[in-house]
């Protein structure tokens, strides 16, 4: 997920420097340069470049994120287990209607024949569901669109994640020999592209939207 942070920030970078663009050609530009000065002497040190304000606040949500599920979600188990359980007997519902003959026991999940894959805490989406909930937080935009990102992004991802889960157990029926070099990369062939471009659609949107604003 490290790789996938850095996309993030270096996307955010771009965008960010691109909407400072917008802010010389508003409203602001066209008060008096004493009056300007003034307001540069006594408040430039309190400033904050949109830019660091962006970084400033993805490391707070994603301290406190890892704090809150480190401390108090993983030690009571409840949300690991119910997005495991969940993603697994989807799986299997999903291979079932594909044709498969699927199986499935608590977090394990296998096609009849193989050995089954077990959904641990680490696999079931939920730290991915931080990682991409925190850049939208953190990203500007209106509370009520950045309401529907969250809301279907992580929906989205709980849906390719299921996807995923069903594809580890094909993988393990089909080629058990590479099974650890696919899980290795699993990650990146299903979550990344999902990510980025949830990510650069929240990014294109929030500026357009204040491309209108400045130009009214």
């Amino acid at each position: 997920l490290g790789l996938l942070a850095v996309a993030g920030g270096a996307m955010a970078y771009r965008k960010l420097k691109k909407r400072n663009k917008y802010r010389a050609c508003s409203p602001c530009g066209r008060i008096p340069d004493f009056v300007r000065f003034y307001m540069g002497e006594k408040f430039n040190r309190l400033s904050m470049s949109p830019l660091a304000l962006f970084f400033v606040k993805v490391g707070v949500i994603y301290a406190a994120w890892h704090l809150i599920y480190d401390y108090f979600i993983l030690p009571h188990g409840g949300l690991d287990t119910f997005f495991s359980w969940t993603g697994v007997k989807l799986g299997r519902m999903g291979l079932s209607l594909l044709g498969w003959d699927a199986l499935s026991h608590e977090r394990i999940l296998w096609v009849f024949g193989s050995q089954g894959v077990e959904i641990q805490n680490g696999c079931n989406g939920i730290t991915l569901f931080g990682l991409y909930a925190g850049f939208i937080i953190a990203y500007p935009g209106r509370i009520d669109e950045r309401m529907i990102f969250l809301a279907s992004g992580i929906l989205l991802l709980f849906v390719v994640n299921v996807i995923r889960i069903m594809v580890f157990a094909l993988s393990v029926y089909y080629i058990p020999q590479h099974w650890e070099t696919f899980h290795s990369y699993a990650s990146t062939i299903f979550f990344y592209p999902v990510v980025l471009s949830l990510w650069y659609l929240w990014t294109a949107r929030s500026s357009k939207a204040e491309t209108i604003l400045f130009n009214t």
